[in-house]
């Protein structure tokens, strides 16, 4: 059997990271909680800012190519039944996490995760 290791892999010219084709990896996740607004686990989420109960602003450390970014979210809460969705304002850098009853009434969540799919600016 053969083994590869290496500590970094550059493109031809030496110069930067190798270009995928024809994949994709997430370019960012987050796993928090939303109460008190904690990362727990990440890449290349920055910082959360709480901006109300339910409401949670995530950062992106490095830019999107573009504001039509798609977000998968998933949740856990001990109480409710909730609803994640991305809110308006949504940035290259930032997007607005709403979490809510069904009701529509908005809710912390126990733990919200995201993944974010897309081009890196």
């Amino acid at each position: 059997m053969s083994e590869i290791r290496a500590t970094t892999i550059s493109d031809a010219a030496g110069t930067g990271p190798v270009t995928l084709t024809k994949q994709s990896a997430a370019k960012a996740w987050c796993h928090f909680t939303q109460a008190s607004a904690v990362i727990q686990d990440s890449f290349n989420a920055s910082s959360l800012t709480d901006a109300a109960v339910g409401r949670t602003y995530g950062s992106i450390a490095s830019a999107m190519s573009n504001n039509t970014y798609p977000v998968s979210f998933s949740q856990w809460d001990s109480v409710y039944f909730l609803g994640v969705s991305v809110g308006s304002s949504k940035t290259t850098t930032s997007f607005l996490i709403v979490c809510g009853t069904v009701g529509s009434v908005d809710n912390d969540a126990d733990q919200v995760t995201y993944t974010i799919h897309g081009d890196l600016a």
